[in-house]
């Protein structure tokens, strides 16, 4: 039930969407505002309720850098440590650094976040590019100092499934949207009706991600969605509409980048 009322908040926000692969409908021309302009991509592995691992092209971390988990390291909600311009949920992204010098790590925007354990949850994609400096991770040889751990806000790629933030009562999660020790950074999405919407998306750098919320709130009874929220909901429910339901519409995709506007 906690699930069903939270969609509900999101979806009130209203659905939108960006322009088609060739063949389709220009969505800024003139047409039918039913007009499909971005297609559905819910029957690919690992999209909407179909199972299997979304396709993708390998994420090449630089020389020295490793990806590794760390399930015992309390969230920390500086927002200095929070990236990335969707936040449906945030995953935590810890690196270790070999080298001797500090190294600036690319996260593509497209990367997709894998839910690692059992079960059906969602699983994630960063919608923009960051970059995280990486300082290294040996105060000297063999005397290991700490990871750079970063948390990245997702969007959800699967509408039915779980939300990764349901069962955090933990101290340190509680209170924010954060499947910590859930995910494990995967490709980067190849899927040209979602690379539509991504490259939409690019030219925002306002969207970046600046607030936290606590996701718990959508249930009081007299909850109205922060003023600051609206803009990630409506990217989600873009988002929505190709993995989980018929495509983008033109008057979704108009919506959408009229929404946008304020964030260049």
């Amino acid at each position: 039930m906690m699930k069903v009322h939270y969609m509900m908040v999101l979806l009130l926000l209203a659905g939108c969407g960006k322009g088609g692969v060739s063949g389709l409908p220009d969505p800024l021309e003139e047409g039918n505002d039913w007009d499909i302009v971005i297609p559905s991509s819910k029957d690919e592995p690992g999209i909407g309720n179909t199972d299997g691992v979304p396709a993708g092209a390998p994420w090449q971390l630089p020389e020295g850098i490793e990806v590794v988990a760390r399930p015992d390291k309390p969230f920390d909600p500086d927002l200095a440590l929070l990236h990335g311009s969707l936040n449906t949920f945030y995953t935590d992204v810890n690196f270790i650094n070999r080298l001797n010098v500090a190294v600036t790590v690319e996260v593509p925007g497209g990367l997709i976040c894998l839910f690692k354990q059992e079960g059906r949850t969602q699983h994630g994609i960063l919608t923009s590019t960051v970059r995280i400096q990486v300082p290294p991770t040996y105060a000297d040889v063999g005397t290991l100092a700490d990871t750079t751990t970063v948390y990245l806000g997702l969007g959800c790629l699967n509408h039915s499934m779980a939300f990764p933030w349901e069962e955090n009562q933990q101290w340190d999660t509680q209170d924010y949207p954060i499947g910590k020790d859930m995910y494990e950074p995967s490709v980067v999405n190849t899927d040209p009706n979602i690379g539509k919407l991504l490259d939409l998306l690019k030219d925002y750098p306002k969207l970046r991600l600046t607030q936290h919320y606590n996701p718990w709130d959508a249930l009081e009874p007299d909850y109205e969605t922060p003023e600051w929220q609206v803009i990630y909901g409506l990217i989600q429910n873009a988002l929505w509409a190709i993995t989980d339901g018929p495509g983008l519409t033109r008057k979704d995709y108009r919506e959408l980048a009229e929404a946008l506007e304020p964030y260049r």
